[in-house]
């Protein structure tokens, strides 16, 4: 069978370069070898990041997210929802008082700063909070507060996502396999020509021949690559969420990881989700372990502005991999 494009990898890339060249007219085919969105999109925190983390190392890539977010709420404004944020500044009775308060205001001019990119995504406006307006929307913050910022991101049912994707680019014409496992990369003269696959329900085989192959299988671009003979070197960074049994707070709420790494607790429908670690993972990307410590890791760092949280019983918890661009020295985050 001849393609324009073989998309290898049903993740929220793979599916939307799919949909995107099937919509150009394209003859299309994408190849995911389990469900489509079972692997890192899966596996991440169900937002659509606006890129506040990025404002101080990389502003452009503060501005693409932000522009992404509101492209994303334009295709599918249904799939979306506004999850706002408490950041709380937390008091340190053995630190000076003054550089504190320092803090507080440098906070609030970095969300003043993000305010401009956030319009970009029908973001609301970063507010200020004094310590008695943070415990008067959230009573369950931790008492030795300075203040508290607000902001706001975007939640997303991130497999709904990307089966509108994929149901989109059929609709287009493109041909759409899952449980497809890539065996092969097919090559005529030192040029991939196309993908030899398995269905991996029934065994069966196929040949999918195409003017162009592309690798959006995350994680898996290395094993991919090298069917191919290439090298492409990643970093993978495993990634650790909590689901706990109950609904604890109506706000997302920012904390500190021991490290210093910053992660989250969020309000996901009667649930709410601990997220985020974020380590060095160079073992198998369909096996993905979930630590003793990394549980551990994740409650200590939300207990420190919401005490209670260990008062509810952590039901589920799950686990992917980032695929970060290799470059050796900096750490993890």
């Amino acid at each position: 069978m001849d393609f324009d494009l073989i998309v290898i990898g049903g993740g929220v890339n793979g599916c939307g370069i799919a949909r995107d060249a099937a919509m150009r007219g394209f003859k299309t085919a994408l190849v995911e070898k389990n469900d489509f969105g079972s692997g890192t999109t899966g596996a991440s925190s169900q937002m659509i990041h606006g890129g506040a983390r990025y404002l101080l190392s990389d502003v452009q890539t503060t501005k693409l997210s932000s522009i992404d977010s509101g492209y994303i709420q334009k295709i599918v404004p249904h799939l979306l929802f506004r999850i706002p944020f408490i950041f709380p500044v937390l008091r340190k009775p053995d630190k000076a008082e003054l550089p504190q308060k320092l803090y507080f205001e440098a906070l609030e001019t970095y969300f003043e700063t993000y305010d401009k990119y956030s319009a970009l995504k029908n973001g609301k406006p970063h507010t200020r909070l004094s310590k008695d307006e943070a415990l008067a929307l959230e009573p369950d913050l931790v008492e030795d507060l300075i203040g508290a910022v607000t902001f706001d991101e975007w939640g997303i049912d991130s497999f709904r996502l990307c089966l509108a994707n994929v149901m989109s680019a059929v609709e287009h014409g493109c041909e759409a396999y899952n449980h497809a496992e890539v065996t092969e990369i097919l090559k005529e003269g030192g040029r991939v020509t196309g993908v030899r696959v398995k269905n991996l329900l029934d065994g069966s085989r196929r040949e999918l021949r195409g003017r162009l192959v592309f690798n959006a299988a995350g994680p898996w671009v290395p094993q991919i690559a090298a069917m191919a003979g290439c090298e492409v070197k990643l970093r993978p960074a495993k990634g650790v969420h909590l689901v706990l049994d109950r609904r604890i707070t109506n706000y997302a709420i920012m904390a500190k990881a021991i490290d210093g790494r910053s992660i989250f607790l969020m309000p996901y429908q009667n649930t709410t989700v601990i997220g985020t670690t974020d380590d060095d993972y160079f073992g198998d990307p369909d096996e993905i372990p979930i630590l003793e410590d990394e549980v551990e890791y994740l409650l200590e760092g939300v207990e420190s502005v919401f005490p209670r949280v260990r008062q509810a019983r952590v039901i589920n918890a799950w686990a992917g991999v980032r695929p970060t661009l290799y470059r050796r020295g900096p750490y993890e985050d």
